[in-house]
């Protein structure tokens, strides 16, 4: 064989092995989508109910609207639109290949993700309550204002109906029960179409406010 055919034998080899790696790393190129949720983020696209979905999108919408208008550069104040502008700004960056330098990168984070119930009270300006010291009288401040309301006990775990007229009040028995419950669930994703929000809200933060 020839030293020009050696050489282009050569050649055709390392062009494809060129190629080939050109190609997997193409291949191996990991979307912003698979790599959030690898790093243990819920996308809101993957809400299966299209109904919900589309409240979700509503209300994440909602809950930054100023912002969330200047991200997408709309003019129009629907929350239907907007729900539905963010979607698929969302599925459209979700879409790119990932890197740390990619434009927009947190605000895909914060808007195209569930957030946790304590991350939507944050959002919506309400603090929940802790097990600090300063916040002993605000527990029984809310607790009082839900027995007022007489709020469903069982949604918190909490047997037996309210006290009546001069039984002894459950206070001290309840409230450990009540903050055990405010911790676990407030740390669950918040999801538009359930309640589970509003009875955090009622029962973990100051005032007990719906």
């Amino acid at each position: 064989m020839t030293s020009l055919a050696k050489g282009g034998i050569a050649t055709a080899a390392l062009g494809t092995a060129a190629t080939g790696a050109y190609a997997g790393s193409i291949y191996l190129k990991e979307s912003v989508s698979k790599r959030l949720s690898n790093e243990g983020y819920t996308l809101i696209s993957s809400i299966k109910n299209p109904e919900h979905e589309a409240l979700q999108w509503k209300e994440e919408f909602k809950s930054d609207k100023t912002a969330i208008k200047t991200l997408l550069k709309l003019t129009d104040d629907s929350d239907d639109l907007g729900g539905k502008s963010l979607k698929s700004w969302c599925s459209s960056k979700l879409s790119e290949s990932y890197s740390e330098k990619l434009e927009h990168l947190e605000s895909v984070k914060k808007y195209c993700t569930l957030k946790t119930i304590g991350d939507w009270l944050t959002r919506n300006n309400k603090k929940l309550l802790t097990n600090d010291d300063g916040d002993k009288n605000k527990w029984e401040t809310t607790y009082s204002q839900r027995k007022t309301a007489k709020t469903s006990r069982a949604l918190v775990g909490l047997a037996d109906a309210w006290p009546e007229g001069s039984t002894p009040d459950k206070k001290e028995a309840d409230l450990p029960i009540i903050r055990k419950w405010c911790e676990s669930t407030s740390r669950t994703h918040f999801k538009a179409h359930e309640q589970t929000f509003t009875h955090v809200k009622e029962w973990c933060t100051e005032g007990g406010t719906a």
